[in-house]
């Protein structure tokens, strides 16, 4: 079985192979894996000579990314390419000035260099593993770590030898072991992130992105400017001190493209400082102390590029997490809302079947109940359809209604009930009331949830005993005029009312007092009536109170009589 974290080439083998592989056959695998192979060899010699300037004692350079390159070799190809790497390091410590040394020497610090990459390799692929997109903090932080670690042991022991033969100072010592530190742990910090990633198909995808983006070359353009600034037209003792500038571009790249802009960046300052310090002189102790600087510039720009990828990534799984919230809460509103319609049309189905098996068929009585029939199974379509597109995109088909009138017609409707529990049903609303704008379907469903709860709540304090009385009840509707302007429903009912701590959890999605109950009633009526531009409330007290209220949208002298 393949380990999702390990990425494959087409056709292939995964790219990371474990570094116990290193007594396996040197032969390689494929014509593909042969030309990687001998590409990134001599891209490492060319890194070699390109950046071999302001060599300190012990022949040790600022900037070393040829580093980086073997490191993700053997990485991404195994040990068992050791031997190639062997060979592209003795060339170019051969090739360097530096090669005057004896050749025991060089083979001795090319093994130790070799030795080097490949613990670093053992230990990203193993015990400290990174994902190749290093698209989280430990990610990161682990590649720091070894990095760190593993160029400061190399460093003590590369410096050491050359020190016993002779080449050197030995008072130099922890000089050359602290500049050997810098130099490489620059090197890969700076070059290695962007080089790991281009192995991930999703990483190069962004990079190529990135590279498109008009934003990317104003970033380069910023990056060249901030060094011009830095080196060409200031004082040389400033250039430390002034140094923060090229957080600048750094910041804006992370923050902007996340790693794949923090690490592309790293590179064009690393670039531009590298050749401003070639075209002014610089003398090779500022040069390393400058690198030291940017060892903090890259380990900033690092971890602020994949804070940045995890927040995205976060935002997304939450945009994710609230599509499959919003999803369950509108089909446990539609539930919610059909249970009612479906019982109804139970009721009529049977109701049929008693009529059609009478002795006496009444045609009149079976019409007008197949007629109830399907209206109520209309109906019920219409509930669906307008509560689904409610919750897709928060929908309403105003028109302009009464509300009194609507509250008669849905009080009509929930009567059966009511009388089944001996509640009774009243409605007193003022003279006159403006009219209001409402998806009648959608208000409907308010009024029916706040009245059914009102009864429900008469019925369960009678079982349970905590009404004044043993059975029955009253729920009144009164309508009239608020303040403010809108039009006022206050429901009440002889029930026992909300305590003073559970009239906020009220519209919570599932919060219910029933049995039987989903808790969406009073969650859906909040939701509509918000998007009709009202707003519902319940009042604590010893009975129910529940009021709502609904914009106008005419005139009080322009409205009609109740």
């Amino acid at each position: 079985m393949i380990d999702p974290r390990v990425p494959e080439v087409a056709n292939g083998p995964p790219l990371i192979q474990p570094p116990a592989a290193t007594g396996a056959s040197l032969v390689l695998d494929s014509p593909r894996r042969a030309w990687l192979v001998a590409g990134l060899c001599v891209l490492y010699v060319a890194l070699d000579w390109l950046t071999y300037v302001f060599p300190a004692r012990f022949g040790v350079t600022p900037f070393n990314p040829e580093a980086a390159v073997a490191v993700a070799m053997l990485m991404f190809f195994g040990l068992r390419y050791m031997p190639f790497l062997f060979a592209a390091i003795l060339w170019g410590e051969v090739a360097l000035p530096a090669a005057s040394r004896p050749l025991a020497v060089v083979l001795i610090n090319s093994t130790l260099l070799l030795m080097a990459f490949a613990v670093m390799a053992i230990l990203l692929t193993r015990p400290f593993r990174v994902r190749v997109e290093l698209d989280t903090r430990q990610d990161v932080l682990r590649l720091m770590g070894v990095t760190l670690a593993t160029m400061l042991i190399c460093g003590v022991v590369y410096v050491g030898v050359l020190v016993l033969f002779g080449i050197g100072a030995s008072d130099r010592y922890f000089n050359g072991a602290r500049r050997f530190f810098i130099g490489y742990s620059v090197g890969v910090l700076v070059a290695g992130p962007l080089l790991l990633m281009l192995f991930g198909k999703p990483r190069r995808e962004q990079f190529a992105a990135y590279l498109r983006s008009p934003e990317s070359w104003m970033q380069a353009v910023t990056v060249a400017a901030c060094v011009w600034w830095l080196f060409f037209l200031q004082d040389p003792k400033d250039h430390i001190r002034n140094f923060y500038l090229l957080f600048l571009p750094l910041i804006w790249g992370a923050t902007r493209f996340g790693m794949v802009g923090a690490s592309g960046v790293l590179v064009l300052i690393q670039a531009g400082v590298l050749i401003a310090l070639v075209l002014t002189r610089y003398q090779p102790v500022p040069a390393f102390e400058l690198q030291l600087l940017l060892i903090a510039l890259a380990v900033t720009g690092l971890l602020l590029g994949v804070s940045i990828d995890e927040q995205r990534r976060a935002v997304e799984d939450f945009r994710d997490s609230l599509k499959l919230a919003a999803a369950g809460e509108m089909a446990a509103a539609i539930t919610h809302e059909v249970n009612q319609p479906l019982t109804a049309l139970a009721n009529y189905a049977d109701a049929v079947q008693m009529i059609a098996a009478a002795p006496q068929l009444d045609r009149g009585r079976l019409s007008d109940t197949v007629r109830k029939l399907t209206d109520e199974s209309k109906r019920t379509a219409a509930v669906v359809r307008r509560l689904r597109d409610f919750f897709r995109s928060g929908a309403t088909q105003l028109e302009t209604v009464s509300i009194k009138r609507l509250a008669d017609q849905v009080l009509d409707s929930v009567r059966p009930r009511a009388l089944q529990a001996n509640v009774a049903l009243v409605c007193r609303a003022a003279d006159t009331l403006p009219l209001v704008q409402a998806d009648v379907l959608q208000m409907e469903v308010v009024l029916r949830n706040v009245l059914i709860n009102a009864i429900d709540s008469i019925t369960q304090a009678a079982v349970s005993g905590k009404s004044a009385g043993t059975a029955g009840g009253s729920v009144t509707v009164e309508i009239g005029m608020e303040r403010a302007g809108s039009v006022l429903v206050a429901v009440r009912d002889s029930g026992p009312g909300f305590r003073e701590g559970d009239v906020e959890r009220l519209f919570e999605s599932f919060t219910t007092t029933k049995k039987s109950g989903m808790g969406m009633g009073l969650t859906i009526s909040r939701e509509i009536v918000k998007a009709h531009g009202g707003r519902i409330w319940a009042v604590p007290g010893n009975t129910g109170l529940l009021c709502f209220t609904l914009p106008v949208s005419a005139p009080l002298d322009e409205g009609v009589s109740a």
